[in-house]
């Protein structure tokens, strides 16, 4: 095993494939290596969505059964997006003659398929064997690099990109914290609800007004989004009838009267806590400020919520609730009048 690594492998899987992953496991851990696979490492009690991500982040690589069941899995899919936001090595070893879908041909980009139909041969473990000795000889304890944000603060999406993040990288972990944040075993995410990794890239570049990044020493561990709408739009928001969409965000940089959405406030279950959630209200509270100064006034805001420790502190604040949007997260809502009312948001703005 790597000394830097828990793990040899994760182990990304359909559950319809699950025979074949346990027979591949066995066989790769015979040869004295040690893979993370859900059910069996998951840790009792523990909140399932983060130990996936703690098994790919203690992994050196990540091997990807590869079916027309794992293609369209949303736990797939997303086990891959934290994969690739880790720089991990995924090695696809697919098990039937499918060619992957879009979605998840983003994330492999040119690769070499470990062909295993219509059984897993012992030349495919040899050559996931293989793979494994090189990255293992390649791998080196990370060097240490100046700390760009320092402690935890919010970061404007701007500031990031011009510190060397990239458009994809932002993305990939925003998915990610969607992905614990509203698990798929409790929410109805997918590409009608939250919309497609393409509208995320193209989104970020524009969001620099609009959304801000939870930073602690240069790791995201959460992200907002808050964006003006035109009032008929806000009203087919807060009755659950749409999610927001990037055609519902008003134009808002001539002035005037608009409502506002907070589309999602998430923060890593890891690093969860009052403080966090106070430096993204901050975030909003300030931005409410600029755009006031900015002659764009707002009205209504309404917020979607998927944690108990953000609804606290939404009914701190004064929201009220008002329905479930479509993906089954709870909607509350609040004006700008009463807002500047609330002794919560006054003790802040004088903070």
């Amino acid at each position: 095993m790597n000394n830097l690594y828990k793990y040899d492998m994760f182990i990304s899987y359909a559950t319809k494939n699950a025979d074949i992953a346990q027979y591949v496991v066995e066989k790769i851990e015979r040869r004295g290596k040690r893979c993370f696979i859900a059910p069996r490492d998951i840790n009792s009690g523990a909140d399932y969505a983060s130990e996936i991500i703690r098994g790919i982040s203690n992994s050196l690589a990540v091997l990807l059964i590869f079916s027309s069941e794992s293609d369209k899995s949303a736990y797939v899919l997303r086990e891959i997006n934290s994969a690739v936001s880790r720089n991990k090595t995924i090695i696809p070893l697919r098990i039937e003659n499918f060619l992957p879908s879009e979605a998840l041909e983003f994330y492999l980009g040119p690769t070499h398929w470990l062909d295993a139909f219509p059984q897993v041969l012992d030349t495919h473990l040899d050559s996931i064997l293989s793979i494994l000795k090189g990255l293992s000889a390649q791998s080196e304890e990370p060097s240490a690099k100046e700390v760009v944000f320092s402690g935890m603060q919010t970061v404007e999406i701007s500031d990031l990109l011009a510190a060397g993040w990239t458009k994809k990288q932002i993305t990939l972990r925003e998915i990610e914290l969607d992905y614990l944040c509203v698990p798929s075993d409790r929410y109805n995410m997918n590409d009608m609800t939250e919309g497609v990794l393409e509208d995320w890239i193209d989104s970020v570049q524009e969001s620099a007004d609009t959304s801000c990044a939870l930073v602690r020493d240069d790791q995201i561990i959460g992200y907002c989004d808050f964006d003006p709408v035109e009032r008929q739009d806000f009203e087919l928001l807060r009755t659950g009838s749409t999610m927001i969409k990037a055609d519902m965000i008003a134009l808002y940089a001539f002035g005037g009267q608009f409502d506002a959405y907070i589309a999602m406030a998430a923060v890593d279950p890891d690093h969860a806590s009052q403080d966090a959630y106070l430096r993204i209200f901050d975030w909003i509270f300030a931005r409410l400020d600029k755009w006031n100064e900015e002659g764009i006034s707002i009205d209504r805001i309404g917020i979607s919520v998927y944690q108990p420790l953000l609804e606290k502190f939404c009914k701190a604040l004064g929201f009220e609730y008002a329905g479930i949007n479509p993906a089954g997260g709870k909607i509350y809502e609040t004006t700008m009048e009463k807002l500047s009312e609330n002794n919560l948001y006054r003790k802040r703005r004088c903070f």
